[in-house]
Order: structure tokens, then sequence, then C-alpha cells
């Protein structure tokens, strides 16, 4: 079995990665042309995965030397000049992949034992019955969490998603597999803020996220992201000119959604631009002299990174806020 190098000490030493699955299928499919992609993470052990390919199958490794930031950003250039591409880190997802049949997906695997967070994000919990949800990289140790749940009295539910391949999983971008669950508060098993910030905002309903890298757990609190978004909606009220920012990534392009967006926009006097590109970045902004855009890529775009922006980046549900189209509770925006 062929296992990506770790060292000792390093991030990529918290992780397992199989190519065994992926190097048999280069060799069945006679592909003399390899590329790998890989997310920033684990960018360091390329090298190594590319002499393990070659050493396996004597195909010449192309690695691209791009950001990556998930199964959605697959990078077509290296498709057209690859005979198979291993895109690292990710699960394929079962919905909207149009490049099934070009790429091959090797998930990342932590390492690391969930039971302590576990244990002390069940301190936390407050329902008998809750929700479990987690990413790709800890999916395989759900089993363990709901064991260590059930020693203390607690009943884990996880249940399936839409474009996720494992029951349980959420993506940055879609939280089905939470909104399925008939429970009154959820656990969410896995490194950073920004998953189980989501499935809050998503549910409405108590989150407790337990870090098993860290040992860190936390009640999720939503008010100040909320804050954020709302005032973000406020700053975009005087916009003249919005582009609406559709993305040339397969996994996110929403075309169709975009075009909605310009319609509404038009309708209420906006001056509309519809803005097709690879990578969002503030420059690109800039330089197209709008006071505000909407986009239609990744909903972490306008969540994670409008610190970055010197005009407001609405999703798409905000910008409907925006223009008097919906009222009610906070819509995350999802890609279905």
């Amino acid at each position: 079995m062929a296992r990506a190098p770790s060292t000792s000490g390093s991030s990529q030493g918290q992780f397992d990665l199989d190519l065994a699955g992926a190097i048999e299928l280069i060799k069945k499919s006679g592909a003399r042309t390899v590329g790998v992609q890989v997310p920033e993470g684990l960018k360091r052990m390329a090298s190594d995965l590319a002499r393990d390919i070659q050493e396996e199958t004597c195909a010449e490794v192309i690695v691209s030397g791009d950001p990556c930031y998930g199964a959605c950003d697959v990078d077509l250039d290296l498709c057209r000049a690859a005979d198979l591409v291993i895109h690292v880190g990710h699960s394929e997802m079962l919905e909207g992949d149009p490049l099934h049949d070009k790429v091959v997906y090797v998930e990342a695997r932590i390492r690391a034992d969930v039971r302590e967070a576990v244990e002390g994000a069940a301190d936390l919990l407050s329902a008998r019955r809750v929700g479990v949800v987690t990413t790709v990289q800890h999916v395989h140790k759900l089993a363990e969490v709901l064991e260590v749940l059930k020693g203390r009295g607690i009943d884990g539910v996880v249940r399936p998603g839409g474009r996720t391949r494992y029951a349980g999983q959420v993506l940055g971008c879609n939280y089905k597999a939470a909104r399925n669950a008939d429970v009154d508060e959820y656990l969410f098993v896995g490194t950073g803020q920004f998953h189980p910030l989501g499935v809050a905002l998503a549910t409405g309903k108590r989150t407790v996220a337990a870090d098993p890298v860290t040992g860190n757990v936390s009640v999720i609190d939503a008010a100040q992201m909320l804050k954020r978004r709302y005032g973000a909606i406020a700053r975009a009220g005087d916009a003249e000119r919005i582009a609406v920012i559709v993305s040339k990534k397969p996994g996110q392009r929403r075309m169709e959604l975009a075009r909605r967006m310009i319609s509404l926009g038009e309708e209420r006097g906006k001056r509309m631009v519809l803005v097709y590109l690879d990578r969002m970045e503030p420059d690109a902004l800039v330089n197209l002299g709008v006071d505000a855009a909407v986009s239609t890529a990744c909903p972490r775009i306008a969540l994670d990174d409008q610190a970055k922006y010197n005009i407001p980046i609405l999703t798409p549900p905000e910008f409907e806020v925006l223009l008097g189209e919906r009222k009610g509770d906070y819509l995350l925006d999802e890609i279905p």
C-alpha cells in the first residue's frame, strides 16, 4: 500500500493518505501523464507524492502550483494537460462534478484521537439527542464519536448530506447533513470555527465544536458573524455599480443564479455587471471600479474573506435582503 510520506512533528505528519487505489487506476488506465493537485496545508508533500507516483507507475507527473481550496476547485488546465489528475485531501462531490472520469480523489484523514475532545464537548451539550457532523478529515472517526456520546448517555444522530460523499459530512458550502437530523442541538467534530459556525447559521440551533487536534471545545456564538454580515449589507445600500461574480471552478459555477441576481439588481435601478473569473482577489474588483459585489462562487469569500476587500461582498441571499426581496431569519448561502 502506497502512503504519502510524513514528517514527524510536521502538519503533514498528522494525515494519512492512501495512494494505493489511485496508483492501481493509473496503471490500469495506461495514463502516461498524471497531474497532482494538493491543498495548501499539504503542499509540502507534493514533491514526495510525485516521486512515489513516478516510481510506482513510470508516468510523468505534473504538480499544480496554484492554490486549491476544495473538491470544487479542480485545476481545469491541469486536467487538459494530464491523462488523469490525482486530487488530494478532499472527497468527491456526488453531484455537480463534470470531471469525475478524469479526476481521482485521495482523501486526507487526520490521525488525531477524538475521544478527549468529544468527552469535553459532552460536558457542554444540554440535549440528550444530538446531531453529529464533521468534515472528511475526521469522518472515519464518527463511530468513535458516537461511542463516546453513548457512554455519556447522549444519542448521537448522523444523517446523509446532499453533495457530500459520507453521512455526517458537511462542506463550507453545504450543510444538508445537519439539517437532515431531527435534533435540538449539534456537535461538530473538526478543526477551525468556520464549519461549526456554518452549522449554527444553517440550522439556527445551538452548536458545540470539538477540535481533536487542539483539544479545544466551545459553544459557537453566531452573533458576531451575523453583525458583520448585516453590516456588509448596510454598507452596500448606497452601491450603484455592482459586480456579480461567477466562478470558473466547476464545483462553484452558478451562472443561472448570477443571471437572476443581475435581473433583480437592474429592476431596482442598479448598474450591474456580470464578471467571470477563476480566482476572486481584491485587485480584480478594484480594477472593475464597482461599489459592491455579489459572489455566487464559494460562500466563504463573503463570509470568511470580507476583511480583504475595501467594498462589501454579499452572498446572493444577502443581496436579496438588500433589495427587499427577502425578510426573516438570516439565510446561509449554500451550493446544493
